[in-house]
């Protein structure tokens, strides 16, 4: 059996223990009317997480698991055959914790895991989760927990995939709609899993301005929305789903896991430790990534005429697209040849460079022993050649005649500290991660779309959940017909609020020569994105997420 019925609920909370319970228990049984097989419920259902401002409260207002709301649900659980999955304030001796639970249809309590990213308040009164990130055999498939905060990092989700998961959980108490639209699904897509989400609904607590953003939801692992709810309504979606679907991790014919380096994540399962405070870039920093059209001669032409044009206009870095002169349909019958020409490109760009006082990334292909290395190479404004990133991350088409690097690497210029991926590079979540913790202000790629969902869902949100501005250069000839990409992040706090955890991404017209924007360097340093310094490099737990350093 792989298909099940999934139903999330999403509910309004009290201050009142007794009435939350029975809040729960009156949705269960609503959305039991329709035979799900699990059924999903928000984090803290059993008391508001915004009415605890202390240890004390939360040891008074939570529950033992196993405990009297817990066997609640379990008894729900029994009477409609079903699975829930449900989350509150765990009470454990002198700990308390944001737990969530499944709950088998026999009422045995078969998956617990402890959110490890706490967010605002929490960090008072609420311990960081050390259960790990565990996945649980249900009859449907394997399913995976994840709670609230910590969908706003890569590495819970990542790990519960890596670990086999089909189904991702996520339950959550959020008035953030950026979680809605932009965390959850990317979660979705780039991991291949199903998502399944349960919000609350209602005013916020203790005064807090706004309400819960609902939005409970159910969705593919392409990021369709099978089921999706309002903001303010209590009730429950759901819909049926395949989880062997889950199984096909391919993106356009490449498979997303099998591509993974694991020896290169080390540093994911680190303390975070925070770059020096003296940098030596600017504060500010115009960045243009290059659309030259063409190949050969053609392309570097008109990228050198597209880099002047950007240089006078204010540009202080340029991004050229992945090996953006070769031509790609030559490989890898011809790469000797298409190799022979990269010296000569080589030098007349970094002529150009020195010409207009710029730097630039840009991306070609070099022969090494006979074997073949698609690289980036970082030019100083005076034309020297300062670094060379080789891409990481190989096309399973491409290893048997290319040679890929062993290692990502940030470069602290005076154009800041820069950190560069090629292509395939920038499919997973954890390169991007990587130059993150190394301290990277701009995460420039030298890439060619492959999915819409990449320019509109998983570029904005390696942005967001790393706090890095980002340049993307794209081949004009890429299958996905659109443009280059700058996102650049803002400080927090930000106006709007939200717009820190939601960063505005801008795309290129298809037919113009670059696009530019000024990155604001200075506002990657802080990763905090909420009250209380929640900061998106210093979880708490890093052993947790050991699994994605692992074969």
């Amino acid at each position: 059996m792989s298909t099940a019925r999934v139903a999330c609920i999403q509910l309004a909370l009290v201050p009142d223990a007794t009435a939350n319970r029975e809040a729960c228990l009156a949705l269960i049984d609503a959305a039991a009317a329709v035979s799900p097989d699990l059924i999903v419920l928000p984090e803290m259902s059993n008391w508001s997480g915004g009415l605890v401002r202390s240890l004390d409260e939360a040891l008074t207002h939570g529950t033992p698991i196993p405990g009297d709301f817990t066997d609640a649900m379990a008894g729900r659980a029994v009477r409609h055959r079903c699975h829930i999955a449900v989350g509150m304030i765990e009470r454990a001796d002198a700990e308390a914790f944001i737990s969530s639970v499944i709950i088998a249809p026999d009422g045995r309590i078969v998956l617990k895991v402890q959110k490890q990213i706490l967010f605002g308040g929490q960090r008072r009164w609420a311990s960081a989760g050390r259960c790990g990130n565990p996945v649980v055999d249900l009859p449907f498939g394997r399913v995976g927990i994840y709670i609230c905060a910590d969908g706003l990092i890569p590495e819970t989700a990542r790990v519960l995939a890596v670990s086999g998961a089909q189904l991702l959980i996520n339950t959550l108490h959020s008035g953030g709609h950026d979680e809605t639209w932009l965390h959850i699904p990317a979660r979705a897509v780039e991991n291949r899993c199903w998502v399944a989400s349960a919000n609350k609904v209602g005013a916020r607590d203790l005064g807090a301005p706004g309400s819960f953003c609902g939005g409970s939801q159910i969705l593919a692992p392409d990021g369709t929305v099978l089921a999706r709810a309002d903001d303010c309504t209590p009730g429950f979606v759901h819909a049926d789903i395949d989880l062997d679907k889950a199984d096909d991790k391919r993106l356009a014919g490449e498979d997303l896991m099998t591509l993974r380096r694991p020896e290169c994540y080390a540093i994911l399962a680190e303390p975070h430790a925070p770059p020096a405070a003296s940098r030596k870039g600017p504060a500010a920093l115009g960045v243009a990534a290059l659309q030259p059209r063409g190949l050969h001669e053609e392309a570097l032409d008109e990228a050198l005429t597209q880099w002047h044009q950007a240089a006078v206009r204010g540009a202080g870095l340029i991004v050229t697209p992945y090996l953006f002169a070769h031509d790609l349909s030559r490989l890898p019958a011809e790469a000797a040849s298409e190799a022979a020409r990269t010296s000569g490109w080589l030098s007349r760009l970094a002529s150009t460079a020195r010409a207009t006082a710029t730097w630039g990334v840009v991306s070609l292909l070099t022969e090494r022993a006979g074997r073949f290395m698609p690289s980036a190479w970082l030019i100083d404004p005076r034309g020297e050649t300062v670094a060379c990133q080789p891409q990481v991350h190989l096309p399973g088409a491409w290893r048997a005649w290319a040679e890929a690097g062993d290692a990502l690497h940030v470069h602290d210029t005076h154009a800041g500290r820069i950190g560069i991926l090629s292509d395939a590079d920038a499919l997973l979540p954890e390169s991007y991660r990587v130059l993150a913790r190394l301290g990277a202000e701009l995460i420039v790629i030298a890439g060619r779309w492959r999915s819409a969902h990449e320019i509109d869902l998983l570029l904005p949100e390696r942005a967001a959940e790393n706090r890095v501005n980002i340049a993307w250069a794209n081949r004009t000839d890429s299958t996905v017909r659109r443009g280059s990409v700058l996102v650049p992040v803002v400080p927090y706090p930000s106006e709007p609020h939200w717009k820190v955890r939601a960063p505005d991404c801008l795309e290129a017209a298809t037919d113009a020569p670059f696009i530019l924007h000024g990155m604001n360097l200075a506002a990657t340093i802080d990763k905090t994105v909420g009250p209380q310094g929640c900061d998106l490099m210093a979880s708490a737990v890093p052993a947790a997420y050991r699994p994605l350093t692992g074969a």
